[in-house]
């Protein structure tokens, strides 16, 4: 019995085939004729590999002007911030020295609240202007890379347009 049942599987199962014959029939040309006849019919599109290229070029070129433009603004972010760090210790250093002549303690109370109120309004300013500087340096890097995608978007459309009046 376990005779017929190895002698039925061999010639039902797949993985009792003999492979090594399936080897020594093996002919990729005679498989590659077979590829060849049967896309025959079918026309590929010939591909512009230049047209790639200088598509990759200009894409590359977009993003090396947006980050420039990006570093640009961090550059003068982080100029900005240290320009308000600087006229801040300017005026904590005349603040101390406007409190060290000031001998009535409600003078001094009623200048730590004018100063307060100065350093806040001043405080919130200068977040404003830099949250400004942000937003424009952002602006532009973002408006320079969409520019390019809209460009390469009506290139590759132009570049299939082409390919399609060819056939």
């Amino acid at each position: 019995m376990y005779a017929d049942f190895m002698k039925m599987a061999e010639k039902s199962n797949p993985f009792f085939a003999d492979y090594a014959k399936m080897m020594t029939e093996f002919d990729p040309k005679k498989m590659a004729d077979e590829f060849t006849k049967a896309t025959k019919g079918f026309e590929m599109p010939k591909f512009d590999f230049d047209a790639v290229i200088e598509l990759q070029k200009k894409n590359f070129d977009a993003l090396s002007a947006a980050n420039h433009v990006a570093a640009e603004g961090a550059q003068a972010f982080a100029k900005r911030q240290s320009e308000m760090l600087q006229q801040a210790l300017e005026e904590v250093s005349k603040m101390i020295e406007t409190f060290t002549k000031i001998e009535n303690p409600q003078a001094v109370a009623a200048v730590q609240a004018d100063l307060l109120k100065g350093a806040f309004v001043k405080s919130v300013d200068n977040t404003r202007e830099l949250a400004d500087l942000l937003t424009k340096s952002n602006a532009e890097a973002s408006d320079a890379l969409n520019t390019r995608v809209v460009e390469a978007l009506e290139e590759v459309k132009k570049t299939v347009l082409k390919a399609a009046k060819k056939k």
